[in-house]
């Protein structure tokens, strides 16, 4: 009876286990190593390789790099799973040895002697076959035990997270009623199929972050055509749960982006509003001492009242943000009506533009504003802010605007922005007006396929060269005589400076900006003395003549307002 009982098998083989584990962990170290070593010989292609597949090739392979490391941490999860199973069959086999010994040695020996009269026989078998049932019963426990080890190292196989691109593979992919143009629309466009089929979308741009990034790198075209076949109900579940990511998404309609970020400043506004009474719950410090502190709350106090006022007045409709991104940087603020309008103006502020700037009593906006205003129902404008820029008051030796690595970074970001705008209003006229810094912004886009049909270069930067102006754009250029920009017009060396001046790209438009020039008052004594102390009057009224073309007033900006004014009108009826 006792050579009956078949004790369960492992499941696997403990070194077989550990082999194939530590075969994991190197391929895991390999694997890494090997993608940052590609990415870093990839990155240094560019410099030298130029080809209309070269960006889409750097890109195909860029946005690799998010998954690689979460790819590289699965095989180690995966690693550390088999390790945990090998261990724990390693204990059942001790188990399984002392039962297979118990069960060779047979069923204990007689206890009760047969030979005298009475129930000996009957209590020796009882004896037995309680041996053996016991001895059955352990073996089905080892089996459900090795079940159980089983089990767990599935559960923990499958506890692995999604990777983006692990996802795209298991996703059957979107839709789309055309061939994909690109490797990164193909990946984005399989995660916004992703989205729009959950329920909780947030959820999963919260669990994977880098899905943002590979989103925002998809061709606005594709985002248009992948949006114009949602139904009605999933586009506003989507619009509801993910509104960050609908409020920022290039390529879906302005009117719903604009509704989208009108509710997300509400919801901000009740952030601000709790901030700012915190402030004042906060007690005025009685020392003299805390002077510096009472300050400080001074300052937050106007800037929380500031900020208020703004996202009050885009919940209350006053004023329409097109994109509103704080984590990157980014705002584009919108005046007119898009459904009327014949041309649009994107207006690209440069140095120092920032989130404050859009707040302030004398808004970053003024310039669209006018246009808006003078150009009635046929002028829809943008105030563009795709993602940080330089400041004056920050680290000017590291992020000033004399490096153009800022420009480079914005350009596609604003390329895809005109694409998007392109791709759900096509019979807008576009014009780009771009301030100072905005205009190396705006070269930079056009060579990242951001194409507008005139682009307005006010106190430019100019271009990082080379830099070949687009056939199907006209250009237009205007500074003041004496403009801060023109000390370093065309200069430039790598990461430094901009060789292509503005007034030097064939074909271009020199405007009359109608800004005086030098003041003589100063720039005689200094010519007749050679005394520096002349020189800051001098590049304060530089940079003053400098930034007057952004402003509103017709007193200091008149003739340029009215000459992008004019353009406008012509482009929108030519429409």
């Amino acid at each position: 009876m006792s050579m009956a009982i078949a004790l369960p098998d492992p499941p696997a083989e403990p070194e077989r286990l550990r082999e194939n584990a530590a075969r994991l962990r190197t391929t895991s170290e390999r694997y890494e190593l090997l993608v940052t070593q590609a990415l870093f010989a990839w990155s240094l292609l560019p410099g030298a390789y130029r080809a209309p597949e070269a960006d889409l090739l750097h890109a195909s392979l860029a946005t690799t790099h998010p998954a690689a490391a979460e790819i590289s941490d699965g095989l180690i999860s995966a690693c550390r799973a088999l390790e945990r199973f090998a261990d724990e069959i390693d204990d059942l086999a001790r188990r399984r040895t002392l039962l297979a010994d118990r069960r060779d040695a047979g069923p204990p020996a007689d206890l009760w002697d047969e030979s005298a009269d009475g129930p000996a026989a009957v209590l020796n078998d009882r004896r037995r076959d309680e041996w053996a049932s016991g001895l059955a019963r352990e073996a089905a426990d080892l089996d459900e035990a090795y079940d159980d080890a089983s089990r767990r190292c599935a559960s923990a196989l499958r506890a692995i997270p999604d990777v983006a691109w692990t996802s795209l593979a298991a996703w059957s992919g979107p839709e789309a009623s055309g061939p994909v143009g690109s490797i990164s629309d193909a990946a984005g466009l399989a995660l916004l199929e992703r989205l729009s089929a959950e329920r909780d979308p947030a959820r999963l741009l919260v669990e994977h972050p880098e899905w943002a990034g590979i989103i925002r790198g998809t061709g606005p075209a594709a985002v248009a055509e992948w949006w114009s076949r949602l139904d009605r109900r999933t586009a506003d579940a989507l619009a509801t749960t993910a509104p960050s990511l609908v409020g920022n998404l290039d390529g879906l309609p302005i009117a719903e982006r604009v509704e989208v970020n009108r509710g997300r400043a509400s919801e901000y506004l009740r952030e601000l509003r709790t901030r700012r009474q915190a402030l004042e719950a906060l007690r005025a410090p009685r020392s003299r001492a805390n002077a510096l502190e009472v300050l400080d709350r001074r300052t937050e106090r106007a800037r929380l009242d500031r900020e208020i006022a703004y996202f009050d007045a885009v919940a209350n409709g006053t004023k329409q943000l097109y994109a509103w991104d704080p984590e990157h940087g980014s705002l584009i603020e919108m005046a007119g009506d898009p459904s009327t309008a014949k041309a649009a103006l994107f207006v690209v502020p440069g140095t120092n533009a920032k989130a404050e700037a859009f707040m302030s009593e004398q808004p970053i906006t003024r310039f669209a504003d006018w246009q808006v205003r003078s150009g009635g129902a046929s002028v829809v404008a943008f105030t563009v802010m795709t993602g940080p820029m330089p400041q004056l008051d920050k680290n000017l030796l590291h992020t000033g605007p004399e490096w153009n690595s800022m420009a480079v970074d914005r350009g596609p970001e604003y390329a895809r922005f005109i694409q998007g705008i392109g791709s759900v209003q096509p019979d807008l006229w576009t014009m780009s007006y771009e301030h100072s810094y905005g205009g190396a912004v705006g070269s930079e886009a056009e060579k990242n396929g951001g194409i507008v049909d005139a682009r307005f270069l006010a106190a430019s930067v100019g271009a990082v060269g080379p830099f070949e102006p687009n056939p199907d754009t006209t250009y237009f250029a205007a500074q003041a005589p004496d403009d801060i920009n023109r000390y370093y017009a065309g200069l430039g060396l790598g990461p430094a400076g901009f060789t292509v001046a503005p007034e030097s790209i064939p074909g271009v438009h020199i405007v009359d900006s109608g800004i005086r020039g030098f003041d003589m008052g100063a720039v005689i004594p200094y010519a007749m003395t050679g005394n520096p102390g002349y020189l800051p009057a001098i590049v304060d009224q530089s940079v003053d003549h400098h930034n007057a073309l952004m402003s509103d007033d017709e007193s200091v900006n008149g003739k340029v307002l009215d000459r992008v004014r004019s353009v406008l009108d012509d482009g929108g009826r030519a429409s």
